[in-house]
């Protein structure tokens, strides 16, 4: 397709959140498991990712026992065994869904196993990211578009294979969809990053195309921006200083308010390409030579 053609690209609303060409792009705060089971601590990671300035923030929502199908992969009970620590009970995650959603803030979440999507789906998940461990996983992503939602996956790892069968299913349900780029380290190294992917990604697909970021720090969102990127993902932390999970790595509230700041300046700065003088340069037309 035409990246030039903005008509011809579509857009995706996740609740009120617009994401494509013409619109702001969405910033996701990205909670995961970085509160590693602490209720209190999930809380106040909400309220200072809405705070910050993120226009969506996503849990990941699962049963660690159906994480994996530990007959086939033996090597994921050393993960399940590593996440279950960190899961809420249902009850738990219903209170912090409710605490969101009496914040204001728009909410979706990774569901790893089909009933966490049902569950995600009864409390009003707004949209259902599919992490990039999870896009070859045809039964889940079946279970995900049945549900009408908008779906956002990230493609670390996968083939052009992977990604037009990804796709090709969600179109058929009539879902509608964000692909973020992504390359699958955590930390990245931002020598890694591979931000000329966003602009591959553009040429081949009409969605909306962003990036998940696991790079440490604020670098490199708004060069993503700049690549052609319509959402940005980051993990978010109120607690950096422990090692587990992905807290070592991600951004804090103060980091998350410099990457809004940044991205707004950079979307100012791209201007909308046409040619032609502009106002600024007025003054020097006087100056421009004539040749016959």
């Amino acid at each position: 397709m035409d990246q030039n053609d903005a008509a011809s690209r579509k857009t995706v609303k996740i609740g009120g959140v617009a994401v494509g060409d013409g619109h702001p792009a969405a910033i996701v705060a990205e909670l995961g498991v970085n509160h590693l089971g602490d209720f209190g601590r999930a809380k106040e990671m909400i309220h200072a990712a809405h705070e910050a300035g993120a226009d969506l923030i996503k849990f990941q929502t699962y049963v660690a026992e159906d994480r994996y199908d530990v007959t086939a992969n033996p090597k994921g009970q050393a993960f399940i065994d590593m996440v279950r620590p960190w899961q809420f009970t249902r009850d738990q995650e219903t209170a912090l869904w409710d605490y969101a959603h009496g914040l204001g803030v728009p909410v979706f979440t990774s569901p790893f196993d089909a009933d966490s999507v049902d569950f995600a789906d009864s409390m009003g998940s707004l949209a259902f990211k599919v992490a990039a461990f999870e896009i070859t996983n045809r039964a889940l992503l079946r279970k995900i578009a049945d549900k009408g939602k908008p779906v956002v996956f990230s493609c670390g790892m996968a083939s052009l294979v992977d990604i037009r069968a990804c796709t090709q299913l969600l179109d058929d349900h009539g879902v509608p969809y964000v692909i973020l780029h992504t390359v699958s380290s955590y930390p990245l190294e931002k020598r890694h990053s591979q931000l000329r992917r966003i602009h591959a990604l553009r040429q081949l697909f009409d969605c909306p195309i962003g990036h998940s970021d696991h790079t440490a720090g604020t670098a490199i969102p708004p060069l993503a921006i700049a690549a052609g990127a319509n959402m940005i993902e980051k993990h978010f932390t109120t607690t950096p200083k422990l090692r587990q999970s992905d807290n070592f790595f991600s951004i804090t509230p103060e980091e998350l308010g410099e990457i809004v700041f940044a991205v707004r300046q950079v979307e100012r700065w791209m201007g909308d390409g046409a040619f032609g003088m502009q106002e600024t340069e007025e003054y020097m037309y006087a100056f421009r030579r004539h040749t016959e």
